[in-house]
């Protein structure tokens, strides 16, 4: 969907650990002035009135940071920009907002998938080393994907969807099939990044209290270059974890693995 001016409007719907961030880059560097809006319902997640996280519990509620607000923020015309695209944990949506009216407007909507053991292993890596945040399961996303997926397609909208080991395997391949979806016309240098001036990085990515840590790859890489494909059982063998966190690790996977598989199944192929 564009705008009568031509703009391009893109929402990508993500689970945590899946290249969502790099796909922010991918957009900056789309040879379009662009508008990146990274996250914004977590506002309304963390530190709105409808506040759902028990993290951050030393910032006060700020009411102006309400999912409707927050909503408004993300359909305004940014006029200036020809390019729109707006990135959103999909589990940042609180469950009795999972509904049509907290869709945002006017956009092209898209998913970013990845094999639940490999984001549930990568969450755990960046949580106990990086950030001291604690694991928690019911910050997934796969079953807030596949709601809102059932929401979009309930409006009549066509499901765009990419797998982030398909994206590590094969990034032109993946990036010109979702430029063709989305109407963009995939750039070279949509993989080939010059530095984010810490202007830029700021403005984009810490706009909110994220830890700068959660970026250290998508700060410092120069680009997304293919990687083979791991086979999932294989992820994460370089970890040692306790009796406690297999558990978890087991449980959490089996929860999520028929959310994506529903979403797999209508994944982009290059």
């Amino acid at each position: 969907m564009t705008s009568l001016s031509g703009q391009k409007r893109i929402m990508l719907w993500s689970v945590p650990r899946s290249l969502s961030t790099a796909m922010c880059r991918v957009m900056l560097n789309s040879g379009l002035t662009t508008k990146v809006m990274f996250e914004p319902y977590g506002n309304s997640y963390h530190f709105g009135p409808e506040r759902v996280s028990t993290r951050y519990p030393r910032y006060p509620i700020d009411p102006s940071k309400s999912y409707s607000n927050i909503k408004k923020r993300q359909e305004l015309p940014y006029d200036d920009k020809e390019l729109v695209f707006v990135k959103n944990m999909a589990y940042h949506l609180a469950p009795d907002r999972l509904t049509a009216e907290w869709i945002p407007d006017g956009f092209t909507h898209t998913f970013i998938i990845r094999n639940p053991r490999s984001t549930i292993i990568s969450k755990l890596k960046v949580h106990n080393n990086f950030t001291g945040w604690n694991y928690d399961p019911r910050e997934s996303g796969y079953q807030e994907q596949v709601q809102i997926a059932h929401v979009l397609q309930q409006l009549g909208h066509r499901l765009v969807v990419i797998d982030a080991d398909d994206l590590m395997e094969n990034p032109e391949g993946i990036l010109r099939a979702y430029c063709r979806e989305v109407g963009l016309e995939f750039k070279p240098s949509m993989i080939h990044w010059e530095p984010l001036s810490e202007p830029d990085f700021q403005e984009t990515f810490l706009c909110g209290v994220w830890e700068p840590s959660w970026f250290d790859n998508v700060r410092t890489a120069s680009g997304l270059y293919p990687k083979p494909k791991m086979a999932a059982k294989d992820t994460g063998n370089d970890v040692s974890y306790d009796a406690e966190t297999r558990d978890l690790i087991g449980r959490s996977e089996r929860e999520n693995t028929k959310y994506y598989e529903e979403l797999y199944a209508l994944r982009l192929t290059a």
